[in-house]
């Protein structure tokens, strides 16, 4: 009966570990754009479904990934239209996440979002702590 903890244990690490790489249900707070820190308060969130959703400066959107992820094909994204601001850091963000054609976890606190040509959106489960580094950027001389 020795074995029945030990494989109850092997189960309950392969479902750990599966889970922490899985990117959905999270609202991911966005860090970086093409490996450069930016100041534009933006989140992304998937679901399981296909379903991608956030807050971009200035506006709600909502759009679906018409791939399986990791790989991501966003088709028709949708947002609301209220004025403020910070448009044209809504529209970099909005143009970065349309080239973007995979998004994978990395860690516990990464969301990688890559595309064409080294493009890459980076985004955090919690950019307030101290634990976050931006993985993408390049290294300070």
């Amino acid at each position: 009966m020795r074995l029945f903890p030990l494989l109850a244990a092997i189960a309950m690490t392969a479902c750990t570990t599966a889970d922490a790489q899985d990117p959905t249900g999270i609202e991911w707070e966005l860090l970086a754009i093409d490996g450069q820190v930016v100041d534009i308060p933006a989140t992304l969130t998937a679901n399981g479904e296909g379903a991608i959703s956030g807050k971009a400066p200035c506006n709600r959107y909502m759009g679906r990934n018409q791939a399986s992820l990791p790989d991501l094909k966003l088709g028709g994204v949708a947002a609301t239209r209220m004025a403020c601001d910070r448009l044209a850091d809504e529209q970099l963000f909005f143009d970065a996440l349309s080239a973007m054609t995979r998004l994978e976890r990395q860690g516990d606190r990464t969301l990688v979002l890559t595309g064409p040509d080294g493009r890459s959106m980076e985004f955090a489960n919690d950019l307030k702590s101290t634990l976050t580094r931006c993985v993408t950027c390049a290294p300070k001389d």
